[in-house]
């Protein structure tokens, strides 16, 4: 069995547009797209990544914002023989990445001049207590 490490979390892209002649809406539509990117030479290669791409509202609403995200784990070892099933990456790196793309955004909108922006745990995530 393997383990993943969190070793990095970074914006790969950022969007950001508020147009204040737009009505305000209550609701704000969210989408999150996923995608993992695993190594090819599991001898050489000790890191995974997780690329999440973020859509908050839409360029025709008032407020519209993008994240391109890379969450970049640490294959840790135990045996000879790697192997990354699909759903370990589920269970242990989606919902990390998650949580470390929900912390960016509070941190983005913050620096946008908005009021932090936290969004509710998605449905993917566990919530260690």
């Amino acid at each position: 069995m393997n383990n993943f490490k969190l070793k990095k979390h970074h914006v790969r892209e950022a969007s950001f547009i508020e147009n204040r002649e737009k009505e305000k809406k209550n609701n704000i539509e969210v989408g999150v797209e996923g995608g993992v990117l695993v190594p090819k030479d599991f001898e050489n290669s000790k890191y995974m990544a997780v690329q999440l791409k973020l859509n908050l509202g839409s360029p025709e609403e008032r407020f519209y914002l993008t994240l391109d995200t890379l969450s970049t784990f640490e294959i840790e070892r135990t045996g000879k023989n790697i192997e990354i099933k699909e759903d370990d990456v589920k269970t242990l790196c989606f919902p990390v990445a998650l949580t470390e793309l929900r912390k960016t955004v509070k941190k983005v909108t913050e620096a946008y001049g908005m009021p932090a922006l936290e969004l509710p745990p998605f449905e993917e995530e566990t919530i260690e207590e």
